[in-house]
């Protein structure tokens, strides 16, 4: 009898045939045939998965083996022309949204008892949906976080020299965390994010295992260096930001204060005269 399973078309690494719903997780393009084959010969793909608006690798190919699946995406893709119609579901904070301009006509039951999942939207550049496999305790992000190190430079080297000159420029050499322009996109909507984050640390507190897009598993204690990575890069920045706005704010305060006075001096001295 075959097991059904979920195919989330991000990057990254592993495939968790152990539990009762297996996360088939596609690396490569070159990954993508063995996968398939092992899919054919012991499980049924019943979801597609489009985890943010940048990992939108194979899905069409994926549904067109898989005609009876189900392709549900994050919201980041919802007026995207390539997939608008195929696209059974969106992901929201509320449950699936059924896609009406889809060609097919499905009931969707999202497995929940097994993966649950968080839509982290506030950061726009990448509309991310955050999942969690209760069985195995693994935390799935894409670009959320990036786990490369200089003495694993053999696996980077595989990956291209551009990946490498970018972990350079970016000091992108970090455990868990993401690089120096996310500053740029979690400051656009800080208060937002900020709470994305809070509730992506108190749902999912004490997670065993952490995969992400860009680099390698991390098998043990995720939560922690999750934590000190880009929990840790994002409120290092909030704290910086509120600082900023507060020293601004008793600046203009003051400033206003100044001009008032001036004013009120001026207007007497006008009014005596």
């Amino acid at each position: 009898m075959f097991t059904p399973v979920l195919v989330l078309l991000t990057i990254v690494i592993s495939v968790a045939d152990a539990y009762r719903l297996p996360v088939v997780v596609v690396t490569s393009k070159e990954d993508l045939s063995v996968k398939k084959q092992k899919l054919e010969e012991t499980s049924e793909v019943k979801y597609i998965v489009v985890p943010n608006k940048h990992h939108t690798f194979w899905a069409l190919a994926f549904l067109k083996e898989y005609p009876n699946s189900y392709l549900i995406a994050t919201q980041g893709v919802k007026y995207d022309d390539r997939f608008n119609k195929y696209i059974d579901a969106y992901f929201t904070n509320n449950g699936l949204s059924n896609n009406t301009n889809c060609l097919m006509d499905k009931s969707i039951e999202w497995p929940y008892n097994e993966i649950s999942y968080y839509c982290f939207y506030s950061v726009e550049m990448l509309y991310e949906v955050i999942f969690y496999h209760k069985p195995s305790s693994t935390l799935i992000l894409t670009d959320l976080a990036f786990n490369y190190s200089e003495l694993g430079e053999q696996v980077i080297r595989a990956e291209g020299y551009l990946l490498r000159f970018y972990l350079w420029l970016t000091d992108g050499y970090h455990q868990a965390c993401v690089t120096k322009p996310y500053k740029y996109f979690f400051r656009k909507k800080i208060d937002l994010v900020k709470n994305d984050f809070d509730q992506l640390m108190s749902r999912y507190e004490n997670f065993n295992r952490l995969i992400m897009a860009h680099g390698t598993v991390i098998p043990y204690d995720g939560y922690h260096l999750f934590k000190l990575g880009t929990y840790q890069f994002f409120m290092d920045l909030y704290n910086k930001e509120k600082q900023t706005k507060h020293k601004s704010s008793i600046i203009k305060k003051f400033g206003f204060v100044i001009i008032v006075g001036v004013s009120i001096f001026i207007i007497s001295k006008v009014v005596r005269s």
